[in-house]
């Protein structure tokens, strides 16, 4: 019976395999750069949702948990790039497939990206998209780093709101009027 059913039920979506990306040894700032930069003049150029006082900038790139982190602002967006670097947060994915990635702030969703020659494949968080109300790369830098920031820094622990003890003498009654006695 099985043997008919895996026949019969065809699913109707079916994600590519993501290729085996290669770890970046050194930091990708550069190739990020160049990648994004050449993405905004042939591709970008021209559309109405663009902030002109945005430039294509990596604000920040760090090694995290032996894989490579950056915060990316570009005309269109402000989002976290994620490059392998043979460490633990990277797992190669499809284009387009979504996966959760744990880091100390918790976990993101990150997007795969195949990419192509000069940056292969790589994942992406968008943050911020559209950026037209950000003043000018300066300020969307700053947003980038802070957020960067940010997800690298676990939550502080929850206050301690426990009630005080309730005094030996005087137990808490569990009937129905009890608030209604008077403690001797």
């Amino acid at each position: 019976m099985t043997a008919v059913l895996s026949v019969v039920r065809v699913p109707a979506f079916r994600p590519q395999v993501g290729e085996a990306a290669a770890p970046w040894a050194e930091d990708p700032s550069a190739a990020l750069l160049r990648h994004f930069a050449e993405v905004a003049r042939e591709r970008m150029a021209g559309l109405d949702f663009l902030n002109a006082a945005v430039e294509v900038r990596v604000a920040e790139c760090r090694r995290v948990a032996g894989d490579w982190l950056a915060a990316l602002v570009t005309p269109w967006s402000i989002q976290l790039v994620l490059l392998p670097g043979g460490g633990t947060l990277w797992e190669d994915s499809a284009p387009g497939l979504r996966r959760r990635v744990a880091l100390p702030a918790g976990e993101l969703v990150f997007i795969g990206d195949a990419g192509e020659a000069g940056l292969p494949a790589y994942q992406y968080c968008p943050l911020i998209a559209p950026v037209v109300a950000i003043a000018d790369t300066v300020a969307a830098c700053t947003i980038a780093r802070d957020a960067l920031a940010a997800v690298l820094t676990a939550p502080a622990p929850a206050p301690c709101t426990e009630a005080p003890a309730a005094s030996p003498e005087v137990l808490p009654s569990p009937a129905r009027r009890a608030f209604l006695r008077v403690p001797r």
